[in-house]
């Protein structure tokens, strides 16, 4: 994978949607090695290892209505850009050239696109950055959790990807939230109607509900047992998805659709639903 091989893919993607492009393109403030005209834009892109002043580079180009795009060979040591800056790994997988859309090191399928297909969305603007996001899907992962009182043996869940309809998908791995999303009422809800849906599958849970913790002196939303109603803590369970999360191929899992979408932050790029 070299320099002159992606811009060469650049040179392809152009030829084919119709569209002008110039190479080794110098201005008074910005620099790029090929910059791509669209109807009432510009797209610049750079190709190279380790970039500079992205950042000042970038806000300079938007003043001429040019949108920057890096594309980022692998080096051993990159330096360190902000995440809202359209810089893209480049990595060689399977005979492939990809883009990954956000870490490099992130490998759902929804964070690579193969670079003839990165080219086409972000010339035509459906490669978007998001610092929040509107969720209206979630996936849940089901695993079994013992009654600590009567032992017997409960559905429990954690929150897995969340889904919104622009087209973000945000794992739990990657969620950053300033609270907890578990016991939501649109959630909740949703996953009543998911139940009364799909009545032939056995869901095995207590109601979810304020119940007394005697370990803070206090009550608040928890699960329980189906059987007992005893409190399922929070700080237990905690522990069971962080074990969890990173093997959620073996758990049950079943998409929600929520009543009110739920707002959070999201600081990804991400590919625009069609």
């Amino acid at each position: 994978m070299t320099k002159e091989a992606i811009i060469s893919a650049i040179f392809n993607v152009c030829k084919n949607m119709g569209l002008n492009y110039t190479a080794k393109v110098k201005s008074t403030t910005w620099n790029a090695d090929v910059v791509v005209e669209h109807d009432t834009y510009k797209v610049a892109f750079n190709v190279c290892k380790c970039p500079r002043n992205v950042e000042a580079t970038y806000n300079a180009m938007r003043k001429e209505r040019v949108c920057g795009c890096w594309l980022l060979l692998p080096a051993a040591n990159s330096p360190y850009q902000k995440q809202s800056l359209p810089c893209f790994n480049l990595i060689f997988q399977a005979d492939k050239e990809l883009v990954c859309l956000n870490s490099r090191f992130d490998d759902n399928s929804n964070n690579r696109l193969e670079l003839p297909t990165f080219l086409h969305l972000l010339i035509d603007g459906k490669i978007k950055f998001a610092e929040q996001a509107e969720i209206n899907k979630i996936e849940l992962c089901f695993y079994k959790n013992e009654c600590w009182k009567c032992h017997r043996e409960n559905d429990v869940y954690f929150v897995n990807r969340l889904f919104s309809k622009e087209g973000i998908m945000i794992d739990e791995q990657h969620l950053m939230m300033d609270e907890d999303i578990t016991f939501n009422p649109s959630i909740i809800n949703g996953l009543k109607t998911y139940m009364h849906e799909h009545s032939s599958e056995t869901f095995i849970m207590g109601e979810i509900k304020p119940r007394y913790s005697k370990t803070i002196g206090e009550a608040y939303p928890s699960f329980g047992c189906a059987q007992c109603d005893s409190i399922f803590g929070n700080f237990y369970l905690q522990e069971n998805m962080i074990e969890f999360m990173y093997c959620t191929d073996s758990l049950r899992k079943a998409i929600i659709t929520l009543d009110e979408p739920i707002k959070v932050s999201a600081n990804c790029w991400y590919k625009v639903n069609n």
